[in-house]
């Protein structure tokens, strides 16, 4: 009695992921944050370059409001100003790159935390543009109208699919 031959193996195939398709929506409230940083940037290195403009229109406004104190202590007030409006400004713009990063790799929490941070970005843009007054802050104001413009375009139905982890390809 002989054995029947037995048949060869079935061959396994590998597993293979699924690929989310990112919507356009998703891609345009990227590229929409990345300008605004990118107008962040350019006014801040623009307003640096003409530092000593801005210094000096501060401290006028320091000088006027604040007569009565010695002029190492305006002095002061205006390098505390300076240093808080301008790194306010840095942090505030590695946080979007940080929220941004983590909204394109579908991170639901990350919308909302860029539209907090987008009234953040405006309320310091006005202050900044407004108190130190540079032609280049204004970019400031810009780009905060540019981040409203993302945000509202993140909330949309096109791009809640990809919060929610759906539109499989």
């Amino acid at each position: 009695m002989t054995r029947p031959a037995v048949p060869p193996r079935p061959r396994l195939q590998r597993w293979q992921p699924v690929e989310r398709v990112k919507p356009q929506a998703v891609k345009a409230v990227v590229w929409l944050w990345t300008a605004a940083v990118v107008l962040q940037v350019a006014g801040y290195l623009l307003a640096l370059i003409d530092v000593r403009q801005v210094r000096a229109g501060l401290a006028a406004e320091v000088a006027q409001r604040f007569p009565a104190e010695a002029a190492v202590t305006q002095e002061r007030v205006v390098v505390a100003v300076l240093a808080l409006l301008l790194g306010a400004g840095l942090l505030l713009m590695l946080l979007e790159l940080g929220f941004v990063v983590a909204l394109n790799r579908g991170k639901r929490w990350a919308r909302a935390a860029l539209a907090l941070l987008t009234g953040v970005v405006l309320v310091h843009a006005v202050i900044v543009a407004g108190g130190l007054r540079s032609v280049f802050l204004a970019g400031l104001v810009v780009a905060g109208g540019i981040a409203v413009v993302a945000v509202v375009v993140s909330f949309r139905p096109a791009a809640r699919v990809w919060f929610r982890g759906g539109a499989k390809a």
